[in-house]
């Protein structure tokens, strides 16, 4: 299978080895890949994706170095078919994650070509293989909220600083642990891009928090 995404959406393409219940790897451009088994997607990744080794071992499981070596070694499916019940729940969550953050990226219209090379595997395996259309749902719902966000936070080189009251008529508000992360980063001259590459998690989640605490006033565009 091959073809451009400007003649099939990358979901209808996935929809589609679904139904086929497709093993193997649809490469996107030169460096996008989707990884699927029996039709489900087990992994996704990106240009801008993190390392997979260092996804994993926020599941504090295994070592960073077992990881890297059970990903090199070609055991890693092993790895995670053995992943306690502790582990288990963390690694899909993980899992779930890295491949909607990639799918996010790739899933905006283009007309980059794409293959699908058939029987191919990864080492990590697909125990926590998820189906194409709840991943597609949340990309797409996703998208939506990314082009409201975008509407306020145009580019990632924007400034932003903690406002110096609250907005009117409150007299309290409760910070997440996430929005205190972003915070004490936001001194008025880090710009977004920064804030992102200090606490080493998506554009996505940053921005989707920093645009709530703009609408609400807690922080100010800098001058």
């Amino acid at each position: 299978m091959t073809g451009s995404l400007a003649e099939t959406s990358l979901p209808d393409v996935l929809r589609s080895l679904e139904a086929e219940q497709a093993t193997g790897v649809l490469q996107i451009g030169q460096a996008s890949e989707v990884w699927l088994e029996a039709g489900k997607v087990y992994l996704a990744h990106t240009p801008s994706s993190p390392p997979l080794d260092a996804v994993l071992f926020g599941a504090d499981a295994a070592t960073a170095d077992e990881i890297t070596a059970a990903l090199a070694a070609g055991t890693a499916a092993a790895t995670l078919a053995a992943a306690d019940d502790g582990a288990a729940p963390t690694y899909e969550r993980l899992l779930h994650e890295y491949n909607l953050n990639a799918l996010f990226e790739m899933i905006v219209p283009s007309d980059t070509e794409y293959s699908f090379v058939a029987g191919d595997v990864h080492a990590l395996g697909g125990r926590f293989a998820e189906p194409v259309e709840e991943l597609v749902a949340q990309a797409d719902r996703r998208l939506d909220i990314w082009r409201q966000i975008a509407a306020r936070i145009p580019n990632t080189s924007m400034v932003f600083h903690l406002a110096p009251n609250l907005p009117d008529e409150e007299d309290e508000r409760v910070v997440t642990a996430d929005e205190w992360r972003y915070l004490s980063l936001l001194d008025g001259h880090r710009s977004v891009a920064e804030v992102i590459g200090a606490t080493g998690e998506s554009a996505f989640r940053v921005c989707s928090s920093l645009y709530r605490m703009l609408l609400e006033g807690l922080i100010a565009e800098r001058a």
